[in-house]
């Protein structure tokens, strides 16, 4: 039985978890990897070739090893991103990440990564005397063919990595012993005490009979108010009352006792006074990427290349405007179409408009000439999911207010199925494809195909509004 450092990454998270995967397989609810999660595992190797490619070109190239193996007798497996052998014998480890800082979340905590490599290559006879993070430089800016030397950070983690080294080491022998264990306790596991964005593959698995809905429909709950719930058996909603929840969490209960819905159209009234005619109901698809695809960006930056404008007069007409680019370029003709087709006046209204609107300040950076027209939007930009958090919930959402939870419950003739492209990452792809496609058919149909992706999630946009006003208008 091996322990890489995948497996011990999810032992943190679910130690049942990885004991399932390992010794009861058929019972491990596997997962497929999502196009986003590929998209950053293509990023990964990317950035990966980069590195190689300074670390090579080193005086001392020869000192440095990459993919270094490392095995223990007990168990332990680690594969060293890269090793550099120092003359008394000791060794360097230097782990790649394709991010722009050295994180320590506990989705990516790139110090445990490199604690768990530290103590397998110890182990293993190594004496490991520096460890490295190597990682993006976000302030490099791109200026024709890359430039590693300039892209590639390296930070020195030596004492951050010592200081958990200790419990590291615990944590990686508590895993190894599970791994021994001929059976467990296949009750529960300790994912119950997570949030439900932090619950592990095999939660159904190991939880049953959770009940549908469960307190993890409540959005944002963690931490000592879900222990409470939790350590009391109170996993049905029944049992929850409306003053031990946060204000966040109170639609969405308040939904379940009203037996499905709640709507508190003053609220709503409250949003729909903000607003000013014409209505712009706003989408941007933009492609983002760790390593800069064209000149002018810095790694991870977005480059917006194409948008969706549904544009509804105090009348309640509606016209369509939209945008495509036809090349990987810096967005100056989005913007001029932007500017083209967005007036002076009137609410922007997007959905989860804090990717809009970081999108148009980073264009007014891209542009100051337009500056103060696209710092404008942002002044002007309502976000239409508010109205989804506290205004009108529906327990069918899910405890979520994502468009693709709210559409196909109060607009269900209205839906993205059967769509050959149905989602932000898959358009992202899908425009790569199209700017460097030759022929002329396949071409014009990734273009029709990524004109009716946007137009749908503004068009959901503006049938969800009109939902809305008409639940106001029949009050």
């Amino acid at each position: 039985m091996q322990l890489t450092k995948t497996d011990f990454i999810q032992f943190l998270n679910c130690p049942k978890s990885v004991w399932l995967m390992h010794k009861d397989p058929e019972k491990y609810p596997e997962s497929p990897i999502s196009d986003f999660d590929q998209k950053l595992i293509r990023e990964g190797y990317e950035f990966e070739g980069h590195v190689k490619a300074l670390f090579s070109s080193f005086e001392n190239a020869s000192d440095f090893e990459f993919q270094a193996t490392y095995k223990t007798d007990d168990g332990l497996l680690a594969r060293a991103d890269i090793i550099r052998k120092n003359a008394d014998g000791s060794i360097a480890l230097y782990e790649i990440k394709s991010s722009t800082e050295v994180k320590t979340d506990k989705k990516h905590h790139h110090l445990e990564d490199a604690a768990f490599q530290t103590v397998v290559a110890t182990r293993a006879g190594e004496t490991v005397t520096e460890v490295y993070i190597v990682h993006l430089n976000k302030k490099y800016v791109r200026e024709g063919s890359i430039n590693p030397e300039h892209m590639v950070s390296v930070s020195d983690v030596t004492d951050r990595v010592s200081n958990i080294l200790p419990k590291i080491e615990k944590q990686m022998d508590e895993a190894l012993d599970l791994l021994q264990a001929d059976q467990i306790d296949r009750s529960s596991c300790r994912c119950l005490l997570l949030s439900k964005g932090h619950h592990c593959n095999s939660f159904e698995y190991f939880n049953p009979d959770l009940p549908d809905p469960s307190i993890y429909n409540l959005p944002s709950l963690w931490g000592k108010r879900l222990e409470t719930f939790v350590t009391e058996g109170r996993l049905e909603l029944s049992n929850i009352e409306l003053d031990e929840v946060t204000n966040q969490q109170k639609p969405v209960l308040a939904a379940f006792q009203n037996g499905g819905q709640f709507i508190d159209r003053a609220d709503i009234q409250n949003f729909f006074d903000t607003l000013e005619y014409p209505l712009h109901f706003f989408d941007y698809e933009a492609y983002g990427s760790a390593i800069p695809m064209i000149d002018g960006l810095s790694p991870h930056d977005h480059l917006p290349f194409q948008f969706s404008l549904h544009i509804m007069q105090a009348d309640g007409s509606v016209s369509h405007v939209e945008y495509l680019a036809e090349e990987m370029k810096l967005p100056e003709k989005l913007v001029d179409a932007l500017v083209q087709n967005i007036g002076g006046s009137g609410s922007i209204i997007a959905w989860h408009k804090t990717y809009e609107n970081e999108r148009n300040k980073h264009l007014a950076k891209l542009y100051p000439q337009h500056e103060e027209f696209l710092l404008g939007l942002v002044e002007r930009t309502k976000d239409l999911e508010d109205v989804f958090k506290t205004g009108y919930v529906d327990i069918a959402f899910g405890g979520s207010s994502s468009i693709k939870r709210v559409l196909p419950v109060i607009v269900p003739d209205l839906t993205y199925e059967g769509m050959d492209i149905a989602e932000g990452t898959a358009a992202m792809d899908a425009w790569a494809k199209m700017v460097a496609e030759k022929d002329s058919d396949a071409k014009a149909k990734l273009r029709k195909d990524l004109l009716a992706y946007c137009e749908r999630d503004t068009l959901a946009m503006v049938r969800i509004f009109e939902y809305v006003k008409s639940v106001l208008s029949s009050a």
